[in-house]
């Protein structure tokens, strides 16, 4: 099955319905998508009769390579790519295009009006973003090689990580693994915090060590062209001492306490994922583990306070896309779509706690795709 020629099939239906002749694709990722082609600075211009990537002569040979059953038309270093592709324009004699308003300027629309004044361009939103949303096969299996690149590496940095080692060595360590593994780079900078770190969700690395805490919060993903996002929290046995303990864990809030409700939380909402179930009532399902449990810990302390941020996204050529999981989404699930579930617990001075697994849709719920395991690990000493 050729699921790139699939693609720019669905893309001509619906400019069918849209009434458009064809379509100018300027957003790279969505070039990628239609094309296969992964360099940087070229469009693509999709018709019922032509399948052009407008490009220049660096990317001559990747073109060929990575999609030689399309067309090239390859500009020279004194033209523009905005140049190029009025000239595909022209020639192919279309009367009205499509372009994707989210991606250029308006300044660069009347530059197109100006280089091909016989088009009306029509602007259009988020159409290659919505096909985007169900992936195919081949995307499926892809995003699968991006965890199972992720998990090799993840099993090699617990394994050589010290206790001296800071945040910001574990995560040049960790970056140094996934590409070892097999990865083109990380989907995303990683994330390692250490302690009462742990409760920026996004907490950027420092000179702290691994020593000086006794937990860690790790989020990472590989990039195989298509991403993966895994998040797992393991208990450290290094920063068992009093003095480097902070004041909540001194006062007995129990790390393994809140762990295990953030995992019933990944669990409530793994079980709620189903095709026609909108997005916001997964993300409900987490929720309401965390506003009914009860630390014996922390009787006071109410977890439904500590998750601050939605319950997942979906996942692809980007980290983040569409259909988002979370309170205020509208998004229904559907078989295909591939999504995070991320619940999280960030008490600051204390840390966070957050386990993510990337979840594939299926006709008869959720299946996940990550395998490294979701109870609580531990560092060895």
């Amino acid at each position: 099955m050729n699921y790139l020629l699939q693609r720019r099939q669905t893309v001509v239906q619906n400019l069918k319905k849209a009434s458009t002749d064809a379509f100018l694709v300027t957003n790279p990722v969505n070039v990628t998508y239609l094309t296969g082609f992964t360099g940087e600075d070229s469009f693509y211009f999709g018709s019922a009769k032509n399948s052009v990537v407008i490009s220049d002569t660096r990317f001559e040979e990747q073109i060929k390579e990575e999609c030689a059953e399309l067309d090239a038309h390859i500009r020279n270093h004194n033209k523009t790519t905005y140049e190029a592709a009025a000239e595909v324009l022209n020639k192919s004699g279309v009367k009205t295009v499509a372009i994707e308003e989210d991606q250029i300027t308006l300044g660069v629309l009347e530059q197109f009006k100006m280089l091909a004044p016989k088009v009306t361009f029509v602007p259009v939103s988020g159409v290659i973003e919505k096909q985007r949303i169900l992936k195919d096969p081949a995307e499926i299996e892809q995003i699968k090689e991006a965890v199972r690149v992720a998990e090799r590496a993840f099993r090699m940095f617990v394994a050589t990580i010290r206790e001296t080692d800071t945040e910001k060595e574990m995560v040049d360590s960790l970056e140094y693994y996934i590409r070892r593994a097999g990865g083109r780079s990380s989907s995303f900078p990683p994330i390692v915090a250490v302690g009462e770190r742990g409760a920026l969700p996004h907490a950027p690395p420092t000179s702290k060590p691994l020593g000086d805490g006794t937990k860690i919060l790790v989020d990472w993903g590989a990039d195989m062209l298509y991403k993966s996002d895994i998040t797992r929290t393991l208990r450290s046995p290094f920063g068992t001492s009093p003095t480097r303990r902070n004041k909540f864990e001194r006062v007995g809030v129990k790390f393994e306490e809140v762990y295990e409700v953030v995992l019933q939380a990944q669990n409530a909402a793994l079980a709620a994922i189903k095709p026609g179930v909108k997005a916001k009532e997964v993300d409900a399902a987490a929720r309401k583990v965390f506003a009914s449990a009860q630390l014996s810990s922390a009787k006071d302390l109410k977890l439904a306070d500590y998750f601050t941020h939605g319950l997942g996204h979906g996942i692809g050529l980007e980290v983040h896309e569409a259909p988002r999981v979370r309170s205020n989404s509208e998004d229904t699930l559907e078989a295909g779509m591939v999504i995070t579930i991320e619940p999280g617990v960030y008490i600051p001075g204390w840390g966070g706690v957050r386990i993510e697994d990337d979840v594939l849709v299926t006709a008869h719920g959720a299946s996940l795709l990550t395998t490294l395991p979701r109870e609580l690990m531990s560092l060895e000493g």
